[in-house]
């Protein structure tokens, strides 16, 4: 359903989002707000569940109240999915500034509700430092963030999401050798087909680099 019903309600979790954003010190990197749901990426060491929990809620208590209705807005449990390399930071920030234009909406660079302006002006409550200090210059990061690709990112796109003992379980189901790591010595074609049965599986980039010792990029592109 709908999350959004104007730009109104849509400035109301920006401000709300900045405002916890700062409560609980989790910066937030990059966000994008469509129709039915929103990515943010951000740097939380130990808050990300305190800060999800208080905005969620308090945008709730907003939509609730404005439109005359009870009970849950967002479903479930926010997914998230952790960024661990450079490289996968700039993917998941592209990505998710990319996804109204994929949607055929409008170009990044005319979207209003991204912080698209804040990581070009370098202004606003979102700390896209880290993006230009691993890009090298400014220049390269924004031409990086509007450029063509097939990204495929973040567990939140897939609706078959697996805990990760669940997970385990499917690796040693599908890869019949209890040392894992062997799946790195494998022929490329053997090891790409192995990747993408975990994939349709419902397994995740992380999930998958985790248990067998592949890179992000590896499993990425099979």
């Amino acid at each position: 359903m709908d999350i959004f019903n104007d730009d109104i309600d849509r400035s109301r979790f920006i401000n709300t989002m900045q405002r916890f954003s700062y409560e609980t010190k989790v910066d937030v990197i990059v966000y994008c707000l469509m129709r039915n749901h929103v990515h943010i990426l951000t740097v939380a060491p130990d808050g990300l569940d305190v800060f999800m929990k208080k905005l969620s809620s308090s945008y709730v208590y907003y939509f609730n109240h404005k439109y005359d209705r009870i009970g849950h807005l967002f479903q479930d449990r926010f997914k998230s999915e952790a960024v661990e390399s450079d490289d996968y930071l700039l993917t998941a920030a592209r990505y998710i500034l990319q996804n109204p234009q994929k949607a055929g909406i409008c170009r990044v660079q005319d979207y209003p509700w991204s912080s698209w302006n804040e990581i070009v002006s370098l202004t606003g409550f979102t700390k896209p430092g880290i993006l230009y200090d691993i890009a090298g210059n400014n220049l390269d990061l924004l031409e990086y963030l509007v450029s063509d690709n097939e990204d495929s990112c973040l567990d939140i796109d897939n609706i078959k999401i697996k805990t990760d003992s669940e997970a385990l379980d499917v690796i040693r189901s599908v890869f019949d050798d209890p040392d894992m790591s062997k799946i790195k010595l494998l022929p490329r074609q053997e090891r790409d087909h192995l990747i993408r049965r975990l994939k349709d599986a419902g397994l995740s980039a992380r999930q998958i680099s985790l248990y067998t010792g592949l890179g992000r990029n590896i499993i990425q592109r099979s």
